[in-house]
């Protein structure tokens, strides 16, 4: 499938409050959702945009669909994980830096249940 080819089919998928958009970036084919809503910091309504899902040529009309409906079900955990908030932060928010979160991990930060005795 070529780019045109996608975007027909892509046409053909609908969510509500969003828009799809098949893009050419490089010689690749990329995906991406948009959606407008208010920005988390600044509170101003702009178009959001969710990650680029790579497409392949090869790809059947299945899987095209499918990929759409990976790339709704993805934005929408991220924009639950950035609207839920415990102590008024973002504890599990999508864009902490993964270097940081290693440095949690190595520091033992852990939150366990006690064992009780049976």
């Amino acid at each position: 499938m070529n780019a045109d080819e996608i975007r027909e089919i892509i046409k053909l998928v609908d969510y509500p409050d969003y828009r799809f958009e098949v893009v050419e970036l490089a010689g690749e084919i990329y995906l991406q959702g948009r959606y407008l809503e208010p920005d988390i910091i600044t509170k101003e309504l702009e178009w959001q945009r969710t990650r680029k899902w790579r497409l392949s040529q090869h790809m059947v009309k299945s899987e095209l669909v499918q990929t759409a409906l990976l790339c709704v079900l993805t934005s929408a955990e991220h924009r639950v994980r950035e609207h839920f908030l415990y102590r008024g932060q973002r504890v599990f928010g999508p864009h902490f830096d993964v270097d940081a979160l290693h440095e949690l991990c190595s520091a033992k930060r852990l939150d366990y249940r006690k064992q009780h005795a049976e």
